[in-house]
């Protein structure tokens, strides 16, 4: 800034005055102009700190907050399948009863298990409400995922179908006959399905903001839900006598295995985000450390109608028998990890759009497959006899969910 100098004892330097004069002069006293200034008004929506905070770059303009912002996406996400082992078989044509659908059998087929199924990419649903208690940003979030039930089903009527098991009186591999062109005619249907859902609750706390960058420490609340299940039906009509059996006697069996985990427990985590003017880069990284509880159930029936004789209901199917039939449950410490990236671009001053990645892990879950025992000692209706399987024993694994998410936020 310079500064001119409007008089010099007493006279106008706007008339002429000779340097000799100035120079011989004694300077007793000097006058100056004001000089002019321009002022920025700040736009009232702007604040240039966040109230004492003391988190807040206040070299950086920061835009007041709105107090309240929903977040909806549309999640395409995949989920651990379930390892399957094989349950129906078939053989070719001609082959004897005794050995259709045998495993290691010439010929033998699986035609349902071994493998995986429900892993492929499925629908879900994620909507996040949040509120800020101060201009620093610092508030709460509640948060609700949902991962779409979804299933995978096979239905067969062939001519030749069987259910295999391992023998462990025989010690050797063996089967159920579903049908044989010889004396059987019959169908399975197998239905597998599971589902995914989650809630938690945070506290946010701003740890710094310096420069278009945050970091935030999140502690709170959450609850987890993994359902799983498996059913096998299968019904069969004796077209010729075997034995005692006669002609025209229907069959009708179910297997069924269920696994339900509901996780409780607290949560930490941190939050980074990095603003590119209108673009931001979100990084989250959250633990849950608490209880889960699993329960396991096993239910089997078979239904035998014998023409002119009415019907007679059991418990037990093939998997599914009073060896392992029941309920079981189990409480143990678990943690339930969760990661995620998401780009966020601002479309409208209340309007943000949303594209990420999130990963979720299940430390310790009981899952369908750890449920299923082929070993089988005895064909229901026959008492438990030997090693008295199919039996249960409980094994837990973890389970691991990820994929896209695409969304939108809303301040208001």
């Amino acid at each position: 800034m310079t500064w001119y100098p409007k008089s010099i004892n007493g006279k106008s330097l706007d008339t002429d005055v000779s340097e000799d004069v100035l120079a011989d002069s004694v300077v007793e006293g000097v006058s100056f102009d004001s000089p002019t200034f321009e002022y920025y008004e700040e736009p009232s929506h702007a604040i240039s700190s966040c109230d004492g905070c003391g988190v807040c770059d206040r070299c950086v303009t920061h835009r007041s907050a709105r107090r309240f912002w929903v977040r909806a996406e549309y999640l395409l996400w995949s989920l651990d399948g379930m390892d399957l082992p094989p349950l129906v078989t078939t053989s070719p044509d001609g082959t004897d009863p005794v050995d259709t659908g045998v495993l290691g059998q010439s010929g033998t087929t699986t035609l349902f298990g071994n493998s995986t199924v429900l892993d492929s990419m499925r629908s879900g649903l994620r909507v996040t409400l949040g509120w800020n208690d101060d201009n620093c940003g610092n508030g709460f979030e509640l948060s609700g995922i949902g991962i779409f039930r979804d299933e995978e089903t096979y239905q067969s009527n062939r001519g030749l179908l069987a259910r295999p098991v391992f023998d462990t009186d025989a010690g050797a591999e063996s089967s159920m006959l579903i049908a044989h062109p010889d004396f059987l005619t019959g169908s399975v249907n197998v239905q597998a399905e599971n589902e995914l859902a989650s809630f938690e609750f945070n506290r946010r706390h701003a740890l710094s903001s310096v420069r278009g960058q945050r970091v935030d420490f999140l502690v709170g609340y959450r609850y987890g839900s993994l359902d799983e299940m498996l059913r096998i039906d299968q019904s069969s009509v004796y077209t010729a006598a075997q034995g005692p059996i006669i002609s025209g006697t229907t069959v009708d069996l179910f297997d069924q295995f269920e696994a339900d985990n509901q996780f409780h427990g607290a949560q930490v985590g941190l939050q980074l985000q990095r603003c590119y003017g209108a673009t931001t880069w979100d990084a989250h990284a959250k633990i849950a450390f608490g209880v889960n509880r699993a329960e396991t159930t096993i239910a089997g029936q078979t239904t035998n109608t014998v023409p002119g004789g009415g019907s007679s209901t059991f418990a037990g199917g093939l998997l599914a028998q009073s060896t392992n039939i029941g309920t079981y449950d189990d409480s143990s410490f678990m943690v339930l990890p969760e990661i995620g990236l998401n780009l966020t671009t601002q479309v409208h001053r209340d309007m943000k759009l949303t594209i990420g990645y999130s990963m979720m892990v299940w430390s310790d879950v009981v899952r369908v497959e750890d449920a299923i025992d082929r070993n089988v000692s005895q064909f229901a209706p026959e008492a438990p006899t030997g090693t008295n399987q199919p039996a249960y024993d409980l094994t837990t694994s973890s389970f691991i969910a990820h994929g896209l998410n695409i969304g939108a936020a809303f301040q208001f």
